[in-house]
């Protein structure tokens, strides 16, 4: 079995940075988990539903949404997905300071911000939802999970670039 930390970033991270495997790790893990747990309540009347994040999206395309599934689709499940499978990767096994790999973190990098997409869309419906008279909306752990394993992966992606030398 490999080393934890036999690769290529791993072998020159100093101080906190030489964790950065393992925050990867566990912001896909809390990724997951945000994405499955509970999100958001809408109660209306004497109803209330809770959605995940996962749900809400899917919800996008039962309606016939498209354009507002694929972005949040994109930007909310499969680009934070992406984004920590690739540091991972680069954390582990492959040379980050190749002439391929140096551009993808930096892209990675520039893009992170947007893995918060759907919390935003979030925020949104409870703005929406506390306007209406008779119904309101709640913020549940599966958002807070989420948006902390997305800020957490969008540090430790800058700190790769950092060692990377982007």
């Amino acid at each position: 079995m490999r080393d934890a930390m036999s690769g290529p970033l791993s072998r020159r991270a100093t101080g906190i940075d030489r964790l950065l495997g393992l925050v990867l790790f566990a912001s896909l893990v809390a990724l997951i988990a945000g994405l499955i747990l509970p999100a958001i309540t809408i109660r209306s009347m004497f109803l209330a539903t809770d959605f995940s994040l996962l749900e809400s999206v899917w919800k996008f395309l039962e309606g016939g949404d498209w354009f507002l599934f694929v972005i949040t689709f994109l930007f909310s499940v499969a680009f934070p997905i992406v984004k920590i499978l690739t540091g991972l990767a680069l954390w582990f096994f492959l040379d980050s300071t190749g002439a391929y790999a140096r551009p993808v973190i930096g892209w990675l990098a520039a893009m992170s911000k947007w893995s918060m997409l759907d919390v935003f869309v979030i925020a949104l419906i409870v703005l929406v939802a506390d306007g209406r008279l008779l119904s309101s909306a709640d913020i549940q752990i599966g958002a807070i999970v989420f948006s902390c394993a997305v800020l957490v992966s969008t540090w430790a992606t800058r700190r790769l670039s950092g060692l990377a030398g982007n």
